[in-house]
């Protein structure tokens, strides 16, 4: 019997084309999101990347790559000024067209469940790795503001003093 791993990246580069188009068109269909307006293009471009860096993670058996390029992704979206919850509407867009593509592969129901619970797996470690760098960078930003914001008032008490002194 094939292990669930390489069952599921079976799956995925049997529908790879397709699913990067089904993932893209939801992708551009959120709305009030940056996703509704970068172009089709280059959606599959990132999608085709993502799906590919997901199928040598299962091949592989290393999750790292993934870790590593969500912690990348959230510094990059986060730069971007993409919201935490934009991103993680689009994984869960991406993990229901897995699903949908998983259901419908037509291999027996308890490999399709092992499959499916694999997606699951990966998923939430993606969304995990993703929220927690998101939140670091969050944080990070609002130290430099915070440090921003007192340089300030002690500029602005200082000039306070200097006028003071030449009235």
């Amino acid at each position: 019997m094939i292990p669930t791993k390489e069952n599921l990246v079976q799956v995925i580069k049997a529908d790879f084309d397709q699913l990067v188009i089904r993932i893209c068109n939801r992708l551009q269909k959120i709305s009030l999101t940056h996703y509704e307006n970068i172009d089709f293009e280059r959606h599959q471009e990132r999608e085709e990347a993502f799906l590919s860096l997901i199928c040598d993670a299962l091949a592989d058996q290393n999750d790292e790559p993934l870790k590593n390029h969500m912690i990348e992704l959230a510094n990059i979206r986060h730069n971007e000024g993409y919201a935490l919850a934009e991103v993680q509407s689009a994984i869960d867009t991406i993990e229901d067209e897995l699903w949908d593509t998983v259901i419908a592969c037509g291999r027996p129901p308890d490999i399709i469940i092992n499959m499916l619970h694999e997606v699951h797996r990966l998923m939430v470690l993606m969304r995990n790795q993703f929220a927690v760098s998101y939140a670091e960078k969050q944080v990070d930003v609002q130290k430099r503001m915070a440090k921003l914001k007192e340089r300030f008032f002690i500029y602005r008490h200082d000039r306070q003093d200097l006028e003071k002194e030449k009235s």
